[in-house]
C-alpha cells in the first residue's frame, strides 16, 4: 500500500495537498467567529448521522449554531468549512473549541457503521497535517485534559452531552488514523537521526536495521561508526567491544541485519 501524501496549510489558512478537498462557500462558515483561539490541543472525532451534503447544508443554516472545521465524505473527500491560524471558531463542541478542531465524518445516518478504508485515509492525512500545524502529538488521547486525537464524547456535559462518534466502532479506528498519520509524517521527513554516543540496537523497536541503514540515517559512513566504536583511545572501548561486535565486523557484510542487542557508538 503506497503512504498517501502530505496534507499542508497555506497562508490563507486552507488546506492544501494530494487529497480530494473543496472549501466551503460562503468562506469562512456563517455558523463560526473570530475570537483569539487558544493553543490547539488536538483533534476531536465527530460522526454526522447523515451525509456530507446534508452535513455542508446544515453548518451553513444561521438557525443551527454548529459547524465544524472539516467534513470527510464516506468517499474520503475533505470539505474544510473555515480557516487554520486565523482565529476561526467553528462551533463544534462548546467548550472545547477554542483549544480543540473538529472533523466530522459521514456515517450514512447509522453510527454503528465503521469509517470506510478512504475516510481513514483522509482522516489521517488530516490529523497529521493539524498536529504539525498546532505541534501537539500524534497520539489517541480520551481526557479533556490531554493532547492528540480524541472523541467529542469525552467532553460530557460542557461538550454538549453527546454520545459522538458513537456507539459504534468509529472511536476505536483512531489508532489506525493515528498509525497512518505516523506513516505520513515519516514518509514525508525520513527517519530522525539517533542522538551521537552509546547506542543500543533493539531490533523489536527500531525494525530491522543493518550497518548500511544505520549510517544512512546518521549522514556518516560505515568507517565512522566503527571507528567510534572500536577506537582503541577510547575509554569505552573495553567495556563495549564484544562477541556481537566482533562476528559483525568479521562477516563484513554491512546491508545484514544488525544482531539484537549490539551497542555500537555513533558520531
Amino acid at each position: 500500500m503506497t503512504t498517501p501524501g502530505r496534507l499542508t496549510v497555506d497562508k490563507s489558512g486552507r488546506v492544501r495537498g494530494p487529497a480530494s478537498i473543496d472549501y466551503n462557500d460562503p468562506w469562512p462558515c456563517v455558523n463560526g467567529r473570530y475570537p483569539v483561539t487558544g493553543a490547539m490541543q488536538g483533534v476531536l472525532m465527530h460522526t454526522m448521522v447523515g451525509n456530507l451534503a446534508g452535513t455542508i447544508a446544515s453548518f451553513n443554516d444561521p438557525a443551527r449554531q454548529a459547524s465544524a472545521h472539516f467534513g470527510i465524505s464516506q468517499q474520503g473527500h475533505i470539505h474544510q468549512f473555515g480557516p487554520l491560524g486565523t482565529g476561526w471558531e467553528a462551533w463544534h463542541a462548546m467548550a472545547a473549541n477554542l483549544t480543540w478542531y473538529g472533523i466530522e465524518h459521514a456515517d450514512n445516518g447509522d453510527q454503528h457503521n465503521p469509517l470506510t478504508a478512504e475516510q481513514v485515509t483522509a482522516s489521517a492525512q488530516l490529523v497529521e497535517c493539524l498536529s504539525a500545524f498546532a505541534g501537539f502529538p500524534l497520539q489517541v488521547t480520551d481526557s479533556t485534559s490531554g493532547h492528540g486525537y480524541g472523541t467529542h464524547v469525552m467532553g460530557g456535559a460542557a461538550w454538549g452531552g453527546h454520545t459522538c462518534p458513537g456507539p459504534g466502532p468509529r472511536a476505536g479506528q483512531r489508532g489506525d488514523i493515528v498509525a497512518l498519520a505516523r506513516q505520513i509524517r515519516a514518509a514525508a521527513t525520513g527517519p530522525q537521526r539517533f542522538p551521537s554516543g552509546r547506542w543500543q540496537y533493539n531490533a523489536k523497536t527500531m525494525g530491522n536495521l543493518s550497518l548500511s541503514g544505520l549510517a544512512d540515517r546518521q549522514g556518516c559512513d560505515v568507517a565512522d561508526i566503527w571507528w567510534e566504536t572500536a577506537n582503541l583511545n577510547s575509554e569505552h572501548w573495553i567495556a563495549e567491544w564484544g562477541p556481537l561486535q566482533r562476528t559483525y565486523l568479521n562477516g563484513g557484510r554491512w546491508g545484514f541485519p544488525l544482531p539484537d542487542g549490539i551497542v555500537l557508538w555513533l558520531p
